[in-house]
């Protein structure tokens, strides 16, 4: 059985937390999932180095790193800069060059993944007397503010999102093949991460 850990933004039973491991757990059914979140990006980006480090010593075999490009906190924009940071970090740890550690950028924040299955979304804001039917969001990664996206589309049908509940419900509706997030680049990238031989 091999040994993942997964590095992200988030507490512990976040939605990043819940999502990523529920999405590593369908993509590598068999492997024990190490999720270390690590609160906001400027923390992740801190830590990183020490706490791969740790993952690896703990016996993982591979690590993935997994932040949201917005928002910037104050930083310069853009993924490059993120991946630059995160990498000078890395190598203070002697992790820069590392074959099994991977670095996964999600555009524009976790949420966009949500936002991309209209079925799943639709499933979940659905009552018994109301259906409701939400299109696939083939640009999901465009969305400048996912987030608000998202917690718009629920106040439209009568919800407040929650993130630490509707996260987690959407990504399990959606569908085994992972159909329209399985399109998105961050995702394809995260998939590729954690099954490639490294």
């Amino acid at each position: 059985m091999s040994t993942i850990g997964i590095i992200c933004e988030g507490g512990a039973g976040s939605e990043d937390d819940l999502v990523l491991r529920h999405l590593a757990g369908r993509i590598c059914p068999a492997a024990r999932l190490l999720i270390r979140p690590l609160g906001a990006k400027p923390n992740l980006i801190d830590l990183c180095g020490d706490v791969a480090q740790a993952l690896f010593n703990s016996g993982c075999d591979r690590v993935l790193i997994v932040w949201d490009i917005q928002p910037r906190w104050g930083r310069p924009d853009g993924e490059a800069q993120d991946m630059a940071d995160i990498r000078a970090v890395l190598d203070r740890s002697d992790l820069g060059n590392h074959p099994c550690l991977y670095l996964v950028a999600i555009k524009a924040e976790l949420e966009a993944w949500l936002l991309a299955d209209g079925a799943a979304l639709s499933a979940r804001l659905s009552r018994p007397a109301h259906s409701v039917s939400i299109g696939d969001s083939k640009k999901a990664e465009h969305n400048t503010n996912p987030k608000k996206r998202l917690e718009k589309i629920f106040e439209e049908h009568g919800h407040t999102y929650n993130p630490k509940t509707d996260a987690l419900t959407i990504v399990r509706n959606v569908p085994a093949n992972f159909g329209i997030l399985g399109k998105l680049d961050s995702f394809k990238k995260f998939g590729r991460s954690l099954t490639q031989p490294c």
